[in-house]
């Protein structure tokens, strides 16, 4: 079994990856913030959740990829350590967390 290092690791490594390909709508509201047009009916902020919704999409597809024993490894240190829990909730959309995992 993993560490809890090397889970940490392996769920940064899934937050980096979602957020690059998430990249586009990320830059879409710093696009927006810069710009100050709010004339299309969308704010920076409602892009930045909109972002932050895809990222987590795709960080829940990239752990559905995992095999099984990076996925018990992770299930594991969800029990364990509150810090880990609470990080990968985040990343994973608490919502989705709390009907997969609780």
């Amino acid at each position: 079994m993993k560490t809890l290092a090397e889970a940490w690791e392996l769920i940064d490594y899934l937050n980096e990856q979602a957020h690059s390909d998430a990249w586009e709508s990320w830059e879409a509201a710093d696009e927006m913030e810069e710009s100050d047009d709010e004339g299309s009916g969308e704010t920076a902020e409602q892009l930045r959740e909109e972002a932050s919704d895809e990222q987590a999409r795709y960080f829940r597809d990239s752990y559905e990829m995992l095999d099984e024993e990076d996925q018990a490894a992770i299930k594991h240190w969800l029990k364990e350590d509150e810090s880990f829990k609470d990080q990968f909730a985040t990343w994973f959309g608490y919502d989705y967390f709390e009907d997969e995992f609780e």
